[in-house]
């Protein structure tokens, strides 16, 4: 009988172990990866929402009767009247990455906003100010209104993701906050074109992305941030994009320093390779891009650079064409050492070129050589000599023979007012304006000729 309950004590004793063994080893087992990181980056993550004040126009004459035709005849002769501004909201996501509350979202969430506020994980709400965006990157970066510290999240490495890897998202889509999504990384450096403009240098991934969850971080396993999700392709179904988070580092560097994307220029001008151009320089590759002329005394000159080189990648990015080359050149911004790939002499070399900011000394120069004009301050005195309407903006003052300008029709005395959408009061906004786009394929032009304005494409490189 003793030895029975001996027994039966050491059974009861070796259950209860194994009992409470199992539960422990179960919820070890709950615990993931991926909850880990979810659950020490979701209170950096915040829902962004923004109001957007619009003014109405008021019809004096919809009360009075509904025949549509009485009112378009009166309403062209009465001044239009607006009141009642409205609201529009817009939902997105946002990241913390400072403990003073600064946090990286999509441009495109915050487009537009007169008034931002942003929620975190316990539901305490903000008000927050935009320090600076980047519409070509689709980055914007916020400061929320108050001094307390926030939970930040901790920056991983884009460059180092490979395909296949466990991938995170974390959003707002359709309004349900912090919903959380997993993928793999499908693809890097892909490239995405919408309503005309070329993206490069996504990651791709299969974790749902939707508009809510635009600005919200894509992680990597160990929690760290490799990624902002924007929902720039919507037709997609099944894929998601996110922009590297090497670039947006490189971008809100710039934002928090200089207020502005500082583009990168390296001073050189190329051209798409077509097969004549590659056969006479006994090149078999599929694609790149070719040099065509140097600045003297530019990084492209001072790395060793020269006409005739064929740029075949920039940093480790396959380069397609001269547009391809710009888009993925505008991913980084000035003072960052790039990599280029270059053919020459039957050999691919590497080179590396530290990227410059445009010297303002130069654009005279660059105007006469790429788009065929100089230009003067426009004045009361200018203004009456050329017979002007207005004395903003600058004054072509001379047309290169046969250069760009000539061709296009513009002549000494045409008043330039914007470019892209950049308005142009003074000689030191054309500049900084034509130094800002320096490295890109064209600029959009509103050129005034007596009253009268039209737009113009002109070709930044000669």
């Amino acid at each position: 009988m003793k030895l029975r309950c001996i027994r039966f004590s050491a059974l009861f004793a070796l259950n209860t172990f194994l009992f409470f063994c199992g539960t422990v080893s179960g919820e070890d087992i709950r615990i993931t990866p991926v909850v880990k990181a979810v659950q020490e980056t979701k209170p950096a993550v915040v829902n962004v929402s923004t109001y957007e004040k619009v003014k109405e126009r008021v019809n004096p004459f919809s009360g009075y009767t509904g025949d549509p035709s009485f009112e378009r005849f009166f309403e062209n002769f009465i001044e239009p009247r607006y009141e009642n501004k409205s609201v529009r909201t817009s939902l997105g996501s946002g990241v913390i990455i400072d403990e003073k509350g600064y946090l990286i979202t999509n441009w495109h969430v915050v487009q537009n906003a007169s008034t931002i506020k942003v929620a975190t994980l316990d539901e305490k709400e903000y008000d927050a100010l935009l320090i600076g965006s980047d519409p070509k990157s689709d980055l914007a970066i916020l400061k929320i209104k108050t001094d307390s510290p926030f939970p930040r999240i901790r920056l991983g490495d884009s460059d180092n993701l490979l395909i296949g890897e466990t991938v995170i998202a974390i959003g707002n889509p359709f309004g349900l906050s912090h919903t959380v999504t997993t993928g793999v990384v499908s693809a890097l450096h892909r490239s995405i074109k919408k309503d005309n403009e070329l993206y490069e240098n996504f990651i791709q991934t299969d974790a749902s992305i939707n508009p809510g969850n635009s600005g919200g971080p894509l992680l990597n396993i160990k929690g760290e941030l490799v990624g902002i999700n924007t929902a720039i392709y919507g037709e997609a179904q099944g894929i998601g994009f996110a922009i590297p988070v090497n670039t947006a580092k490189r971008i809100v560097n710039d934002l928090l320093r200089y207020g502005e994307v500082r583009s990168p220029w390296l001073g050189l001008y190329v051209q798409t390779l077509n097969s004549g151009i590659a056969r006479q320089f006994n090149f078999r590759g599929n694609h790149g891009v070719i040099i065509t002329d140097v600045y003297s005394g530019s990084p492209a000159e001072n790395a060793g650079l020269k006409r005739g080189d064929i740029i075949t990648a920039l940093e480790r990015q396959p380069v397609k064409s001269r547009e391809s080359f710009n888009t993925i050149l505008s991913s980084y911004t000035a003072e960052n050492s790039i990599a280029l790939s270059v053919f020459r002499d039957n050999a691919i070399s590497e080179y590396a070129l530290k990227a410059a900011v445009f010297p303002l000394s130069r654009v005279d120069e660059m105007c006469w050589k790429a788009l065929g004009i100089a230009v003067m301050e426009n004045n009361a005195a200018v203004a009456e000599k050329y017979g002007l309407y207005a004395t903003q903006g600058v004054v072509i003052k001379s047309i290169r023979d046969n250069g760009q300008a000539e061709q296009r029709g513009l002549r000494p005395g045409d008043i330039l007012l914007q470019i892209n959408e950049n308005r142009i009061n003074t000689g030191g906004d054309f500049k900084k304006t034509i130094a800002r786009y320096a490295q890109q394929d064209s600029i959009l032009v509103l050129i005034q000729r007596g009253p009268y304005g039209y737009y113009l494409n002109l070709e930044m490189a000669p």
